[in-house]
């Protein structure tokens, strides 16, 4: 089922919380315990989308470590989490190899 197709809407007699605009079908049944919003109130209050990947989310931490990758023995200084020893660690290249073989 694609996202607004065939979906089950509800008449409903209600006004959006925000704006005040009657809003007579919804895609869910209102409780009448939380506020109802229209469509546009809604866009509006939804944080803007990211443009993808982690770019919005700032810098990303790094930490210094003194390890070798477990791939090809390369010395590994920074690392974007504290390694526990459990498991591989792998420089850039090797970590694509891995991912991608």
């Amino acid at each position: 089922m694609a996202f607004g197709q065939d979906r089950q809407m509800f008449d409903v007699d209600v006004d959006c919380a925000k704006c005040g605009k009657h809003i007579s079908q919804l895609p869910f049944q209102p409780s009448g315990e939380k506020p109802v919003y229209c469509s546009e109130c809604i866009r509006e209050m939804r944080p803007p989308r990211r443009s993808g990947g982690f770019g919005d989310r700032g810098p990303r931490r790094m930490f210094q470590v003194d390890v070798a990758c477990s791939g090809c023995g390369k010395k590994i200084t920074e690392l974007p989490f504290v390694p526990s020893g459990d498991k591989p660690v792998y420089c850039p290249d090797c970590f694509r190899a891995n991912r991608n073989g």
